[in-house]
């Protein structure tokens, strides 16, 4: 499956950029001319993105329609090269031969045109590398076997993906962590997975997002001269040796793609003549969304920038027609955007009872919400073991070059609002281990930095004396923070992996590349569900949700128990009748569930009563929860409510 997933992924990538294409077309906008590959990629991604949550909102987001959108932006894509190559290709006009001939008179060729060769060979090699690099890391995606978490990729996330495929939408109301998200990595794992399946759920991540955000710095620095050539090399280059600290195949570096597109369009924004058009608005607008679609912490970002950028506006803005202007606009980029975000709020609503969690809880307990605890944010000690890590230390050292040399405007109100945003995600989950905490701000933090370290070699390659005072400590300090980042942060990123696969004491019957389960069980996940009528409404608790067929039953799946569960609520403590009470009234005929004494990991009692990971909620919060579920269903078992096993699969019977 290697190959057709590969070729599928690239029609992807090509109908992103088709659709960005189209759009920056139909905008007719000039401060859009010269968008380059990249930043036309994230704007269809963007696009891609709106296009579906309109489809999930009406449920029709299933496999052929969503291969249609697909098809249909690589068409675009298809028509608008086939264009260009035909200009490329047009004849020439033909101009009178020079009689003049660039050789001195022993007719040999000049030094400028010896110094112009040399060059061109050191470019050449420079872009075979680059390149190359880029194809390896895109090849390597499809088939990435790496940081798979067994709590929340094989019972949850894997499965989301395969969810809209089959019915169209994206309605979880057991899920904790479908309630976390407005679902927009899901949907670009489906399109991923119309052809594949849950081993490429780190594509649209992996390779999509990082091709998107090399293709952005690229077009920062294509215009790029020598001296500051060099370090824009040097950051392109190293730019494929840093490691992505992951560990599930949720979103990471998608939403940072989309920032730093955001960011771009911004700049944009602010400089164009005449300043108000509506039109300037769209890509802006997307791209706020898009990101937001991945993860609800990039809107705790995005409001800050703004906020920022708003306050240096009214401050340092003498003309108060300009002030109008940049408020206004800021205004309205974000009505868009949320008017843009409107079907996502209406599935997650339909889903799990809230438009967006917080600040509206819906069906998630408010005790799973609970983040804030005197382990870390009220603790001084826990928070200093956070910034002297050496993984954050590394983000942190890019800002000195940001921050010491001129590119994008405003970048210290800029800065200054992601990092308040940073310090806002990092005080809310300041329940988690710090080495936790150092994922959540990466994917906002590096993509952003260096983005503006490109931004400042295009002001110092474009300044009038390329050799003054900006020049030299812009070059040296890009050229360092490149080296530590393309050959240091590996040994970092590998030890904090050892020590979270040592906190979670993966089983045996994981799979050993730490990746996923042995397929062969999958033939006892069809065999159990085969024994289920289709049509009866089934409520799941087992290890590899992504298995199940949801176009022949409607599936629900439950992963952090209680943490999300229609009113009045998962009956904890009140005993197995209670429990089959409340299945019942919601309609559910039959629930499947794994024998907890012989599941991989999340649904395991070894887990529970001998759980070694660092976070304070898992004993006090998550522990009595799952124990309590897992005495009741057991006492089901005891009661004569199983009617099928397969492998480590129960089937129960509820109306039994």
């Amino acid at each position: 499956m290697y190959f057709p997933v590969l070729l599928w992924s690239l029609v992807i990538f090509a109908s992103f950029w088709g659709y960005g294409e189209t759009l920056r077309r139909a905008l007719k906008r000039p401060e859009f001319d010269d968008l380059g590959w990249g930043l036309t990629a994230a704007w269809g991604m963007a696009v891609t993105l709106a296009i579906g949550g309109f489809l999930m909102m009406l449920s029709l987001a299933k496999a052929p329609v969503l291969t249609g959108v697909v098809l249909l932006g690589a068409a675009f894509a298809f028509y608008f090269i086939s264009e260009r190559l035909a200009k490329w290709t047009a004849p020439a006009k033909t101009q009178k031969k020079s009689k003049s001939k660039k050789v001195n008179s022993t007719g040999a060729e000049s030094p400028a045109s010896q110094q112009s060769t040399a060059s061109g060979y050191a470019t050449a090699i420079a872009n075979i590398l680059i390149w190359g690099l880029a194809a390896l890391a895109f090849a390597s995606s499809i088939a990435w076997p790496h940081h798979i978490d067994p709590n929340d990729d094989l019972v949850c996330y894997l499965m989301l993906p395969e969810k809209i495929l089959a019915t169209g939408t994206l309605i979880e109301p057991f899920s904790f962590q479908r309630a976390g998200t407005f679902g927009g990595q899901a949907l670009l794992q489906a399109m991923t997975m119309i052809v594949g399946n849950e081993t490429n759920g780190h594509v649209p991540d992996r390779g999509l997002a990082i091709l998107c955000i090399f293709g952005i710095l690229a077009g920062a620095l294509r215009q790029v001269r020598l001296p500051c050539a060099i370090p824009a090399f040097l950051l392109l280059f190293c730019f494929w040796f840093v490691p992505v600290p992951r560990i599930s195949t949720n979103g990471a570096m998608t939403g940072g793609c989309l920032l730093i597109a955001l960011l771009d369009g911004i700049q944009r924004v602010r400089s164009a003549k005449p300043a108000f058009d509506w039109k300037l608005f769209v890509p802006s607008a997307l791209l706020f969304a898009g990101s937001c679609s991945i993860r609800p912490t990039y809107a705790v970002v995005i409001a800050c920038i703004f906020v920022a950028l708003l306050i240096a506006s009214v401050l340092f803005n003498k003309d108060w027609m300009a002030r109008w202007v940049a408020i206004k606009s800021l205004t309205i980029i974000g009505l868009l955007a949320t008017a843009l975000l409107v079907p996502f709020m209406v599935v997650l609503y339909q889903s799990n009872g809230t438009p967006v969690i917080p600040p509206f809880s819906g069906f998630v307990s408010k005790a799973y919400q609970t983040y804030d605890h005197p382990e870390f944010s009220k603790n001084f000690d826990a928070l200093l073991a956070f910034l002297a890590v050496p993984n954050s230390l590394a983000i942190f050292a890019l800002l000195l070059p940001v921050l010491l040399f001129p590119g994008a405007r405003d970048r210290f109100w800029i800065i200054g609002g992601i990092l308040a945003a940073c310090a806002v995600i990092v005080i809310r989950f300041g329940a988690l281990a710090y080495l936790d905490l150092y994922r959540y701000i990466y994917p906002i933090l590096v993509p952003v930095f260096l983005w503006f370290l490109a931004s400042s070699l295009r002001t110092a390659s474009a300044s009038l004396h390329p050799v003054g005072f900006l020049q030299k400590p812009a070059t040296i300090t890009v050229v360092s923070m490149m080296a530590m980042m393309g050959f240091l942060w590996p040994n970092f990123n590998q030890a904090w992996l050892e020590l979270r696969m040592q906190a979670q004491s993966l089983p045996a019957q994981f799979a050993g590349n730490n990746s996923f389960l042995d397929p062969r069980l999958k033939d006892s996940y069809k065999a159990i569900q085969n024994r289920i009528p289709p049509g009866d409404k089934v409520v799941t608790m087992v290890d590899a949700s992504y298995w199940l067929d949801y176009t022949r039953n409607p599936m629900f799946s439950m992963n952090a128990i209680g943490g999300s569960s229609p009113p009045p609520g998962i009956p904890f403590h009140q005993g197995p009748d209670a429990l089959l009470d409340y299945f019942r009234k919601l309609g559910f005929k039959y629930m499947l569930a794994v024998d907890f004494n012989n599941a991989v990991l999340l649904y395991t009692r070894r887990l529970w009563t001998t759980n070694t990971r660092p976070e304070w909620f898992y004993p006090q919060i998550w522990r009595p929860r799952f124990m309590d579920f897992m005495d009741n269903v057991d006492a089901w078992d005891r009661q004569g409510k199983v009617v099928a096993r397969e492998g480590n699969l129960r089937l129960f019977d509820l109306g039994k």
